[in-house]
């Protein structure tokens, strides 16, 4: 060992379940600090075999950099590590045992990392990016300025405005180049439901629903983080044992859905189980013992009360029955927050428990219909679309049982029955002028249906905010949750059936 390099051990929060990416978080965090970096295990941020090896022998660190200080600051202060130590004798590290039997030797396991040379040439490009876009702005606010001076020198102001054009479209190609799908973190999820459901004795099947849905990268590694927390608290908190659901009357293997839809400047991940629910008296009690509500607790809905268990430092302890579960609630608010997200927590009609937690984007990527009523064209997310079927007229009713109520229904070919959403006069932009489709929708545990005009088919597309200066609050309450840059260039709407009748139902919910 050069007489420069430093070996430190890091020792993580114990029984996180999260220890592999964690070190490989701690790891990347003091990168950028150092001239050079690895660690030991090798290979910490993609396997997660490794989690043993991290509780009973830490996260082997070797660097070099010009401040050795700043870095084992940068370690200490990180939120999940215990402790950090310096190792005098590089000798003394634990080999890691592999599953081919062979072991990873220790000290001279400590070689630069090919975990990190993927993420590493990623993050490479992107500061090359960032850096090119930087220079086009500071060279187009020059210009701009020039041109501004001259406004007679149409040619000038003309070669200003393209200039502008180019930098957009470059700004939205680097924004698009971090672009990667929800899928990639799937098989993590699913490994990891299956390794928890082995530990702590539950049989459970974990769902995913993306609906091709791709987000920025550094979003993506976020919300895997906090996902995982979130599945690991649902597993090991919130259902129950096989034998103790079917004692319920319950299947014995429990049902755990993750949803991840877009919702305008937000991606909202739901996160759906059929086990405990949670006690909105319990957390009605906390609230109110410390000072949380604002008016009388029992005018506060279930949806509400749900709000505060992700509100960090909520509970201040994991004294109590509920404790542990409480706190788990405690940290994944807190590490949503520190993204600039939020979240709810609320029991369903449906008997299930759904945690929405929701994650600030710049724009997503994700597949819709491009429909038309009237003279409205937008797109609606595919992920909501059950199936389309020719529009009959002579399937649509009244309430059956009392025509006066308002509520129209269009029977499938199947004989179910869906509420349509665009029946009568006042249908605002999804009026129609000459029904050719029906569009049957699933939201929020609700079957609904749309009537359109045309249907131009599926395209994926890149869904941005709205511009400030429109209405952004009847634009929500419409159901538009941003707009997208369709391929032939023509801008469109993209509209969101649960951002629609989230909107017609208010405030309202069930009381505690």
């Amino acid at each position: 060992m050069r007489s420069e390099d430093i070996i430190v051990r890091v020792m993580l929060k114990p029984n996180c379940g999260l220890e592999n990416t964690r070190a490989a978080l701690v790891v990347r965090r003091v990168e950028p600090l150092c001239d050079s970096v690895s660690c030991h295990p090798r290979t910490v941020k993609r396997d997660p075999n490794t989690i043993s090896y991290l509780r009973d022998h830490g996260l082997f660190i070797r660097f070099t950099a010009p401040q050795p200080e700043q870095v084992l600051l940068a370690i200490r202060g990180a939120f999940f590590v215990d402790c950090c130590d310096l190792v005098d004798d590089p000798d003394a590290i634990p080999p890691l045992a592999v599953p081919d039997g062979s072991v990873d030797g220790g000290a001279g396991a400590l070689e630069p990392l090919p975990a990190f040379a993927d993420r590493d040439a990623r993050t490479k490009r992107d500061d090359e990016l960032t850096d090119l876009l930087a220079r086009f702005e500071e060279t187009g606010r020059a210009l701009r300025a020039h041109a501004e001076s001259l406004p007679r020198d149409r040619v000038l102001n003309d070669i200003s405005f393209s200039h502008a054009q180019a930098v957009d479209e470059l700004r939205t190609v680097t924004a698009r180049s971090r672009i990667e799908p929800f899928d990639r973190i799937a098989s993590s999820l699913r490994q990891l439901a299956d390794d928890y459901g082995r530990r702590f004795g539950i049989a459970v099947d974990l769902r995913i629903a993306a609906g091709h849905l791709a987000l920025d990268r550094a979003v993506l590694a976020s919300m895997e983080e906090i996902l995982k927390r979130a599945v690991r608290s649902c597993i090991r908190d919130g259902i129950e044992k096989p034998e103790e659901r079917l004692a319920a009357g319950k299947l014995a293997r429990a049902t755990l859905g993750i949803r991840v839809e877009n919702d305008g400047s937000d991606v909202v991940c739901r996160i759906e189980h059929d086990g405990w629910p949670f006690n909105p008296m319990l957390v009605g009690e906390i609230a109110r013992e410390r000072g949380l509500l604002a008016r009388p607790f029992e005018t506060y809905s279930d949806e509400e009360l749900g709000a505060f268990l992700l509100l960090p430092r909520f509970v201040e302890s994991k004294s109590g029955n509920h404790g542990d579960a409480l706190a788990e609630f405690n940290e994944i608010g807190s590490m949503l927050q520190h993204i600039g997200g939020h979240g709810e927590v609320r029991n369903t009609e449906r008997g299930t428990l759904e945690i929405a937690l929701s994650f600030p984007v710049p724009f997503t990527v994700l597949e819709a219909a491009l429909l038309r009523t009237g003279e409205s064209r937008f797109a609606l997310p595919a992920q909501q679309i059950l199936r389309f079927e020719a529009f009959r007229v002579e399937r649509v009713a009244p309430e059956p049982d009392d025509p006066a109520a308002g509520t129209t229904w269009y029977v499938s070919e199947t004989g179910e029955q869906y509420a349509l959403l665009n029946a009568g006069e006042e249908c605002g932009v999804f009026a129609t002028e000459s029904p050719r489709y029906i569009i049957l929708l699933d939201a929020l545990g609700e079957k609904r249906a749309l009537a359109v005009d045309s249907i131009g088919g599926y395209e994926r597309v890149s869904v941005n905010r709205l511009p400030a200066l429109l209405d952004r609050r009847a634009a929500r309450e419409a159901g538009c949750i941003g707009y997208a840059v369709l391929a032939d260039g023509s801008p469109c709407a993209v509209m969101s059936l649960r951002r629609l009748l989230q909107g017609s139902r208010g405030n309202g919910g069930r009381h505690a």
